[in-house]
């Protein structure tokens, strides 16, 4: 009993605690359902991944608040005097009904998120290094982001406890802040995508365009899979006619959606908007072949570009799947 005591004490002492701190699953899952719409906001922004991500999670409880569930706000973000898009009623415990923004889906109110930064009230910000993320957690607060004064201490929590941080300083990405990949055409490809999108943001003055403009995804179904958006073809549609719904170039929509051959849409497929991962998310570990599955649509369903999809299996690229055969997902 003396030798556990002195045990106990010795472990107070050093620091070390008694029992481990526990992650949330659904703060997993939300990390890695919207991590890869951070890591494209940071390409295209200058905001680190980290910060949004934190963010998200706090202000949205992992996306199962009121206003992340009926609205898509994912940053208790309120309306203000120039905002022309839709809003939704809230009462946040100080006021009734207070009013704030509602968004067309998920990746819009990051979108918006980022625009919001990137007002002449945030630029201080810009200041720090991109990877400094106590700095912009504190440099929040000061700016009058928020007025919980353990707001700071929270986000920070929140980005050491789920290693946030790995994406704000993920390796793949280079100085420029783009995408590294072996194909330079691809990276070319989704350069120029980004740069369609910012100039369609600044042509609307960093206000979200009307609901109108949003018609592809009311005539679309759409969703996020593996953290990355997708529409569903509708029937007789190509890569030709939706790349030009899209605004952008076909060549760039089928190398997002592994189709550089004379493949062609059916009606039901999902098409990528962004580039997919090169694994599934952390709830899709294996997943066993079934007759008829064909290693393009398993790549699709799981927002997994097919090369990786054959390369963590080590299975030469093209070759035909057997039936239970056994593919690993990430």
């Amino acid at each position: 009993m003396k030798r556990l005591y002195f045990l106990l004490t010795i472990l107070l002492l050093i620091g070390i605690p008694a029992v481990a701190q526990t992650k949330n699953q659904a703060y997993l899952d939300y990390i890695d359902q919207y991590s890869a719409i951070a890591i494209q906001q940071q390409i295209k922004h200058k905001i680190p991944a980290a910060i949004t991500i934190a963010q998200g999670l706090l202000e949205s409880a992992a996306g199962r608040s009121e206003l992340a569930t009926k609205a898509n706000n994912h940053f208790g973000i309120k309306c203000t005097s120039d905002w022309k898009g839709r809003t939704y009623g809230y009462n946040d415990g100080e006021h009734r009904n207070e009013c704030y923004r509602r968004y067309p889906s998920v990746e819009d109110s990051y979108e918006d998120h980022s625009l919001f930064l990137l007002r002449k009230r945030y630029e201080s910000l810009f200041e720090l290094p991109i990877g400094d993320y106590k700095g912009w957690a504190r440099g929040l607060k000061a700016c009058g982001y928020a007025t919980d004064p353990k707001y700071p201490e929270k986000l920070i929590k929140l980005i050491e406890l789920y290693d946030l941080q790995s994406l704000t300083m993920d390796k793949d990405l280079k100085a420029g802040g783009f995408v590294k990949d072996e194909d330079a055409d691809w990276q070319e490809e989704t350069l120029e995508h980004e740069v369609i999108m910012q100039a369609q943001h600044n042509m609307h003055d960093y206000v979200l365009p009307p609901m109108e403009d949003f018609e592809l995804y009311e005539e679309h179904a759409s969703g996020y899979r593996n953290g990355v958006r997708y529409i569903i073809a509708a029937r007789g549609e190509t890569f030709a006619t939706l790349s030009y719904f899209l605004n952008m170039r076909e060549r760039a929509l089928r190398r997002y959606n592994d189709a550089m051959d004379t493949r062609e849409l059916k009606e039901g497929d999902m098409v990528y908007i962004y580039p997919k991962k090169k694994k599934a998310g952390r709830k899709y570990t294996y997943y066993y072949v079934k007759p008829g599955d064909d290693a393009w649509e398993i790549a699709q369903k799981y927002g997994i570009r097919l090369k990786h999809l054959y390369k963590r299996n080590n299975i030469p690229y093209g070759t035909p799947l057997a039936p239970q055969q056994r593919l690993q997902l990430r």
